[in-house]
């Protein structure tokens, strides 16, 4: 059996912008650890949707940044990445203007 791969210590963190995200999964695709999920948008589950990732999951392997078409996703130092779970956007909401997000104060 295969070793499950662990996030090394030090190792940049991918975030999203969920304003540039297309919720278009090319960066599902590619993550080895599965950390990356798609949101339905809040009005209609196919539009508006968005990527989110799982923190504590992700090993900072540059592959969803390199491949990212809408350059939605940055890498960041371990210390300045949002502790989030999965199902929450990197920056604490929704969209911009959404239900969702109005609903949080993060407009």
């Amino acid at each position: 059996m295969a070793a499950a791969i662990q996030p090394k210590k030090g190792r940049p963190k991918a975030v999203i912008n969920p304003d540039s995200c297309t919720g278009c999964e090319v960066c599902v695709a590619v993550c080895p650890v599965d950390c990356i999920d798609k949101l339905p948008g809040p009005e209609h589950p196919t539009m508006n949707s968005v990527c989110v990732i799982d923190q504590p999951r992700c090993i900072g392997c540059f592959l969803c940044e390199k491949i990212c078409p809408w350059d939605a996703i940055t890498m960041v130092p371990p210390q300045e990445a949002p502790a989030t779970e999965a199902g929450t956007t990197a920056e604490g909401g929704g969209r911009r203007g959404s239900p969702e997000s109005e609903a949080r104060g993060t407009i």
